[in-house]
């Protein structure tokens, strides 16, 4: 396979980073903003978003389908742009 065409691998934190990293951009972000974003497919976008919500990393609108950073997640993600 010629090094082009091979797929990086992205750690579970990385793809995390890069869910949080969209939200932060638009505030309020849908669900197709996302899987475009951190390149996901539905399901493990929502496998993501619920591990991240369970963990109050991101604040979920459940009547607009919408997701924001919680400040908990903000402050992961500036921490994480720190280190």
């Amino acid at each position: 396979m010629s090094q082009s065409l091979k797929k990086e691998y992205r750690s579970k934190l990385r793809i995390c980073i890069d869910i949080l990293e969209a939200i932060s951009r638009v505030g309020w972000a849908q669900q197709s903003y996302l899987m475009r974003e951190a390149n996901l497919s539905y399901d493990r976008l929502i496998k993501y978003l619920e591990f991240l919500a369970s963990r109050g990393l991101i604040v979920i609108n459940q009547s607009q389908n919408l997701y924001s950073l919680s400040d908990k997640g903000a402050e992961l993600l500036n921490e994480f742009k720190r280190f």
